[in-house]
């Protein structure tokens, strides 16, 4: 009976002690996920700052810009000629960008052919079609047509 109870015991302390371990872990867990985004968040507002600030500058350099054109240009053909190169960069950005999103594929999408390849791949490679299993190594090499070999065919 002794030997019982030390056994009862043994693994009740063993149980206390993963438990404590879990707390623990969880604690220490939640504690760097909070510094964690306390980090982040100062991260970005900074990141948000800097986009404020950059802004802010475009428009300055913006004026500066005008300002240095009308030296020999009268002010409103400065402000043309910087309102047309930025209506050109507007448009070049838009074209390359519209380009890349006609390229875009839907990730679920991808993500289904994907699958699709590998189920076709199990079934072809690793099924024989009577539904024995066929070793890639045997009489047939990975890249070799799917069809097997008819008998007498050399």
């Amino acid at each position: 009976m002794s030997e019982r109870r030390r056994w009862s015991e043994t693994f009740r302390a063993l149980g206390s002690a993963v438990l404590g371990l879990l707390k623990a872990e969880l604690e220490a867990f939640e504690h760097d996920v909070a510094r964690s985004t306390k980090q982040a968040a100062i991260g970005i507002g900074l990141f948000v700052a800097a986009g404020a600030f950059g802004f802010w500058t475009l428009g300055v350099a913006t004026y500066f810009l005008i300002q240095l054109l009308a030296l020999w240009l009268p002010l409103w053909g400065a402000s043309l000629v910087v309102t047309l190169a930025f209506a050109a960069v507007v448009a070049v950005l838009a074209l390359i960008g519209s380009r890349k999103l006609q390229r875009w594929e839907n990730p679920l999408t991808t993500a289904r052919e994907r699958m699709d390849d590998h189920i076709e791949w199990w079934q072809d490679r690793v099924f024989a079609p009577g539904g024995e299993a066929r070793p890639i190594g045997a009489g047939q090499r990975d890249d070799a047509d799917d069809e097997p070999d008819e008998p007498g065919e050399s």
